[in-house]
């Protein structure tokens, strides 16, 4: 029976490996944008510190605010909404909409003009329990943490996106 799971459990493996499944992982971060400093955002907040992490993970020298010389992330804006989605027949609020927008643009060393990034937005849903306000909080906390992962992950899709188009609309 032992032998039968041991063996059960390589054959998923094997599978697994067969079928090209991997972790998804950081997305790659353009050459020529290391090193780069992060603008317009607070070292303390909590989304430039996942930026910051993320970069770093993906390999690339985060440089404080104000260094010259460096690529330039620059959140121009950065907006936090939080909506009434529902409200119960005892006109009580059930359901609340998060929502985060983020502004951004790119500056590469050497090129003249900045790269917009246009506008990011991600929202999450979630149920309101009257019951549990300190619970509420927590809650929104953990989900503006995700919501911030996510925002990181757009912004660095953006980013090689705006780059993408950039190179194929350049002259051979």
């Amino acid at each position: 029976m032992n032998a039968a799971r041991v063996w059960g459990v390589a054959l998923l493996v094997l599978v697994l490996a067969a079928c090209g499944f991997q972790l998804r992982g950081a997305p790659d971060w353009p050459d020529g944008l290391d090193p780069i400093r992060i603008e317009g955002l607070a070292a303390r907040d909590p989304l430039y510190q996942q930026l910051a992490r993320s970069l770093r993970a993906a390999g690339v020298e985060v440089l404080p605010a104000g260094t010259p010389e460096s690529a330039e992330l620059r959140v121009l804006a950065l907006r936090e909404e939080r909506r009434v989605l529902s409200v119960t027949g005892a006109a009580r609020i059930s359901e609340y909409e998060l929502a985060r927008q983020l502004d951004a643009e790119l500056a590469i060393p050497g090129e003249p003009e900045r790269l917009p990034l246009g506008r990011l937005e991600v929202s999450r849903i979630y149920v309101f329990d009257a019951a549990s306000v300190l619970s509420q909080a927590e809650r929104e906390e953990e989900l503006r943490r995700a919501m911030d992962r996510d925002l990181v992950r757009l912004l660095q899709l953006r980013v090689q996106a705006v780059l993408a188009q950039r190179r194929e609309a350049l002259p051979r």
